[in-house]
């Protein structure tokens, strides 16, 4: 790892442990015993960019992203999950998914780990987690590492069958832009 990368996550960790809502969301999902998760995508990318374009005001995502990994596979334990979740904060739409079984409705081969679900996803800059020990250690989970993520890129990752299309939508109706100007969007070639 270069110097580089090693000061990126430790800027990430110092702006995660020292923010109290999301310590609290962490908390929230190591309290309830997942086997191995994280929080990831919008909390975390919204976090660095209102840091970067110096937002005082936090940018709330529409849900808190869990990502965990379990080969118990019940149709309900997502939700069950969720509900766990709601009740120790609740006020936040939590959404989580089982990566596990993520491969069911990608119609890819399953996934071997959190890490490898988020490589596949449209935009590397969102494929951010954050875990936080028992000893109140935060690790940073980055498939993509965090380059991208605080030079504020945005390109596609098109790994995936309809990937190009699927990055143009997102790009389109997040509007990311918008609140965030600094960004550098990059769309796919055709």
């Amino acid at each position: 790892m270069s110097d580089r990368d090693t000061k990126l996550i430790a800027e990430l960790t110092d702006l995660v442990q020292l923010d109290p809502w999301i310590m609290d969301l962490l908390r929230a999902v190591r309290a309830i015993h997942l086997q191995d998760w994280c929080i990831a995508a919008g909390v975390i990318r919204n976090k660095v960019w209102d840091h970067l374009h110096g937002h005082g005001d936090r940018t709330t995502p529409a849900d808190i992203d869990v990502l965990f990994y379990d080969r118990y596979t019940d149709a309900t334990y997502e939700a069950d999950v969720e509900s766990r979740l709601a009740a120790a904060v609740p006020g936040v739409r939590w959404e989580a998914v089982n990566q596990a079984i993520v491969h069911s409705y990608t119609k890819e081969a399953p996934y071997a780990s959190i890490e490898e679900a988020m490589s596949r996803w449209a935009d590397p800059v969102t494929a951010v987690g954050v875990h936080l020990t028992p000893e109140e250690q935060v690790v940073i989970r980055a498939p993509f590492g965090l380059r991208d993520l605080f030079g504020l890129i945005v390109r596609p990752n098109l790994v995936t069958p309809d990937a190009a299309a699927v990055y143009r939508e997102r790009m389109t109706t997040k509007r990311w832009i918008e609140r965030w100007p600094r960004l550098t969007i990059l769309w796919p070639d055709d």
